[in-house]
């Protein structure tokens, strides 16, 4: 049997049993088809079970992420307190935004894949000496697509899910598909254990350890992402 936690996605548990540990899964799809959503309820998760998150925002800040969750009722206030939740915002950086970093908000840019690399690292450390297993979160790699050279962001995009999945992290990877060109989609997906296609209609997941190829209809509701 192969370990799972839960997704925190009504529906898909029964279907995959849940995400397999120590393994990073994909969640790709066009624009507006609830990746985001996917991920806010990954953390909500993590917060019922009392994981620690590492958190790679690129669209918006952790103010932005609390507010978003708050519109489905999910709060994460006293979470973030518990300093539990480790986060790197590029969505400031991009834009020069001024902030004091602490151990658990770190502050980088999109155009600075580098940089974003060196803060995971120190991120994972902390994270690391505090437990060996703990959820990660990657919302969105399309804005690093949009910055970077493609390859260079393939290559990071490596190298993190190497030392997530070293560290004992859990992982999701959001993705907005065609993006980048066919070969980089090729590599990227490649790159994960694990790959979920949401159309907006139907989740369908494409690749999964001990799983042959599922899918079902899926809504966005009051409750977020409600499969089947």
């Amino acid at each position: 049997m192969i370990p799972k936690i839960g997704s925190g996605i009504t529906g898909l548990d029964e279907l995959s049993g849940g995400l397999p540990e120590n393994t990073m899964t994909l969640v790709y799809g066009p624009p507006k088809t609830g990746k985001s959503i996917f991920c806010y309820q990954f953390l909500r998760q993590a917060v019922a079970d009392g994981d620690l998150c590492s958190y790679l925002m690129t669209d918006y800040t952790q103010s932005q992420l609390e507010q978003q969750m708050m519109a489905f009722d999910w709060f994460i206030h006293d979470y973030i307190i518990a300093n539990k939740l480790y986060v790197i915002d590029t969505a400031s950086g991009s834009v020069g935004a001024m902030q004091k970093e602490t151990k658990n908000l770190m502050i980088s840019s999109p155009q600075n894949p580098t940089d974003i690399a060196s803060k995971v690292i120190q991120q994972l450390q902390n994270i690391y000496q505090q437990t060996q297993q703990f959820r990660s979160i990657l919302d969105s790699s399309t804005t690093l697509f949009a910055f970077n050279s493609p390859i260079l962001v393939i290559r990071v995009l490596k190298s993190y899910i190497m030392r997530i999945k070293m560290a004992g992290g859990t992982g999701i990877i959001t993705y907005t598909e065609g993006t980048a060109e066919t070969e980089i989609e090729t590599m990227l997906k490649a790159s994960v254990d694990n790959i979920i296609h949401l159309d907006s209609e139907t989740l369908t997941i494409e690749a999964m350890a001990g799983l042959r190829q599922e899918s079902a209809g899926y809504q966005i509701t009051d409750d977020g992402i409600v499969v089947g």
